[in-house]
């Protein structure tokens, strides 16, 4: 009997759907044997009981703290690794950047070998593609295969070791040797720590760190890339734009908060009914049904974001209901846990101190070093995937 679908792409029946409970996440299915347990890919209680003690490290003042020291230093420390100052890709700049911060976030232990980081950089590419096959144009077999090739490698030339410090380390703070507050504030640390309470195999604690790595890589470079393109678009129209956002944090936010809006990391998200569902919205979907949802659509709904809503417009005026970044977070108990890492906290919310998000800080940094689209190279689209992401940026760095 074939499965039916269910197809949303209205920014109601998106919102409806993301926030429903009996609707289980399904867009990593076909990537299970890499995602299976991965606290993206779980559902109901076991969900909120991973999300709540993963949570404990999503800080807003660690964010922030991140914000205004580690980062710069992250990405100048990249800077200074280009073969050419005058000169670099965009993609692997920003996903370089933000591998070093998610791997410190999940508690990989990298050093200070740049072979060894490049090889762990291929791992993860392999890793988010097979991850995310569902989107994939090419053989998925062989990028699912290649994907559990670089988890093994992964496992084992790197998370062995990160492991086996942290339960060193466990041990002296059981001990009292140690406090437990000088135990690494990471993913890794906070699941050996609460191993027994949570009843997780070994197999699920490693996939699970091998996944903030690569999603947190990828995706935000993704969506730098995107937000950079929107910024050199418009200063080829709005001449000084350039300038003014290399020193204007807040106006950056806007371009990066419509870019956002515009390309969801996602171009669908997937949902399977674990019950009968009725929405909000009107809709009905019956039990095991797939529900498919039109991110870029609901995220352009012009009910919500105006008669121009598939433009770019960083001035853009939104509905209270409605985030400046749309749906591309997420909503409800599946938002992303990095959402204001990446994207900062929204104008409404900001506080005394602006936390601009990850993206802004990085686009700042090559703004302020004069980063132009390149003189000589054009962008590729990465025709591999259906995810809508560059395959490389050049750009050209002319201060």
């Amino acid at each position: 009997m074939q499965q039916s679908v269910v197809r949303l792409s209205t920014w109601n029946e998106a919102r409806d759907a993301l926030r429903h409970r009996d609707l289980r996440q399904g867009l990593y299915d076909e990537g299970n044997a890499l995602m299976d347990g991965v606290i993206v890919n779980l559902h109901g209680a076991d969900h909120l009981a991973r999300r709540r003690l993963e949570n404990r490290l999503f800080r807003r003042d660690t964010f922030l703290q991140w914000e205004q020291e580690l980062i710069p230093q992250l990405i100048n420390d990249v800077f200074s690794q280009l073969a050419d100052p005058t000169e670099g890709d965009m993609v692997q700049i920003a996903r370089r950047t933000m591998m070093r911060l998610s791997s410190l976030v999940a508690g990989i232990d990298i050093g200070a070998d740049l072979a060894s980081f490049e090889k762990m950089s291929g791992l993860m590419a392999k890793l988010a593609a097979a991850s995310t096959v569902v989107h994939a144009t090419g053989n998925k077999n062989e990028i699912i295969n290649e994907g559990n090739v670089a988890l093994n490698t992964f496992l084992a030339e790197y998370f062995a070791a990160s492991r086996q410090r942290r339960e060193h380390l466990i041990a002296q703070a059981t001990q009292g040797d140690l406090e437990w507050n000088d135990l690494p504030a990471d993913v890794l640390t906070v699941l050996l720590t609460n191993q027994d309470n949570l009843v997780l195999p070994d197999n699920v604690i490693a996939r699970e760190i091998a996944y903030f790595p690569w999603v947190g890589s990828h995706s935000t470079s993704a969506a730098l890339v995107h937000a950079l393109h929107h910024c050199f678009t418009w200063e080829s129209e709005h001449n000084g734009t350039l300038s003014e956002l290399a020193t204007n944090a807040a106006l950056l936010q806007r371009f990066v908060h419509e870019s956002l809006r515009l390309h969801p990391a996602s171009p669908e998200a997937t949902r399977i009914a674990t019950a009968d569902v009725h929405l909000p919205c009107g809709v009905h979907i019956s039990a095991g049904s797939t529900v498919a949802i039109n991110m870029v659509s609901a995220n352009r709904d012009a009910e919500i974001f105006g008669s121009n809503a598939d433009a770019f417009d960083p001035f853009r005026t939104t509905p209270a209901q409605a985030p400046r970044w749309g749906l591309t977070f997420g909503t409800g108990f599946h938002a992303c846990l990095g959402q204001e890492l990446a994207g900062g906290l929204g104008e409404d919310q900001q506080q005394e101190t602006p936390l601009y998000g990850a993206i802004v800080v990085m686009l700042q940094a090559v703004l302020r070093r004069g980063g132009i689209p390149h003189l000589t190279h054009e962008p590729e689209l990465d025709v591999a995937t259906r995810r809508p992401v560059w395959k490389n940026y050049p750009v050209s760095f002319v201060s």
